[in-house]
């Protein structure tokens, strides 16, 4: 019995949570800067803008970032902002240096403020980087930044919060604390998923949740089987079907579209959840075409014939990793218009 955990996806997780709960990211990590933006308007998400500006740059090393574009409240000017989320569980000698690159290039491009800001997920208590510095000769450039450090959130504490990023602060941190023990990734999984039906959760919230729980958590596949069972049994017990009739759901309309073919060639061993049908299995070469049949025709299957730049976009999509990402969404968005959003 294989009982190997898989690696985690932070990069994916720590990406699509905040595009799901971006307020709420605010409000739970930098109340400050939460009252300033006014979220009544419209929060662009540039990562393609992000991916262009930094694709040259041989000597960065990158993980898991945003940027996003947002409005203050009682002010006319708009403000960059560079969401970057460090997943790495060791020290990086070179972070305080990517932060100013990414700050400096976007400010460059866009001539706009830019407020960095570094989420640290990793194990190092005295891993702390928020200042960079050059200086010689008289010459000198210094750059702070805020940073958000995982380990300082107390568990129970943060257990009382309704706020999505504490249930996301808790994962992240159940990782770290469980190790390599299997047993025990498995009881903070089940324990951190059924405590989301406890709180005041809509449906879609929950799933969106236990995704990221997905993402963070992994475990092996006879675990991971375990672990569906048991989840499954108290769905049904508390007659709130949420995570296991969403994935039946997917499946099904995965199996109507004849994504089998894409099953066989491997994809189902990638993820728990229906909608992402494996999508780690393809990453090798030669899976890009069968990532974007099923982003297609789970939208075709819901929403009928799409528009052909909806259709020339995602044909075009070469980064599996998003295309994954447009599969889950492609199950949850209620229109088109969503989606394309």
């Amino acid at each position: 019995m294989n009982n190997q955990i898989p690696p985690s996806d932070m990069d994916g997780g720590w990406k699509d949570i905040i595009e799901d709960f971006t307020e709420d990211f605010f409000r739970f990590y930098l109340p400050d800067l939460h009252k300033a933006i006014d979220f009544s308007k419209e929060i662009r998400f540039l990562d393609k803008e992000l991916n262009e500006i930094l694709c040259d740059s041989d000597n960065i090393k990158r993980e898991a970032d945003k940027l996003l574009e947002v409005r203050l409240l009682n002010s006319g000017a708009v403000r960059w902002i560079l969401i970057h989320i460090e997943v790495q569980g060791n020290r990086d000698d070179s972070f305080e240096e990517r932060m100013y690159v990414y700050n400096y290039r976007i400010f460059d491009k866009y001539r706009q403020d830019v407020v960095s800001i570094a989420v640290l997920v990793d194990r190092s208590k005295d891993f702390r980087p928020c200042r960079f510095l050059r200086e010689q000769f008289g010459c000198s450039v210094e750059f702070t930044f805020p940073v958000i450090k995982l380990l300082d959130f107390d568990t129970e504490e943060t257990a009382k919060s309704n706020n999505p990023f504490a249930v996301v602060t808790r994962v992240q941190l159940a990782k770290l604390h469980s190790g390599g023990d299997v047993d025990k990734r498995y009881s903070f999984r089940m324990e951190l998923t059924k405590e989301l039906y406890q709180k005041n959760y809509s449906k879609e919230q929950i799933f969106r949740l236990y995704r990221f729980i997905d993402y963070v958590l992994k475990l092996p596949k006879p675990k991971a089987l375990e672990f569906k069972k048991e989840l499954e049994a108290f769905e049904e017990e508390r007659k709130m079907p949420y995570i296991t009739s969403t994935e039946r759901i997917a499946r099904e309309e995965g199996r109507l579209q004849g994504l089998e073919q894409g099953r066989d060639l491997g994809l189902e061993q990638g993820r728990d959840l229906g909608i992402t049908l494996g999508l780690e299995q393809g990453r090798s070469t030669g899976q890009l075409e069968e990532a974007r049949k099923a982003v297609l025709k789970v939208l075709e299957v819901r929403f009928g014939r799409l528009p052909d730049m909806t259709q020339k976009k995602i044909v075009n999509c070469d980064d599996l990793s998003r295309l994954e990402r447009l599969l889950q969404q492609a199950v949850l968005v209620k229109s088109l218009t969503e989606f394309g959003q």
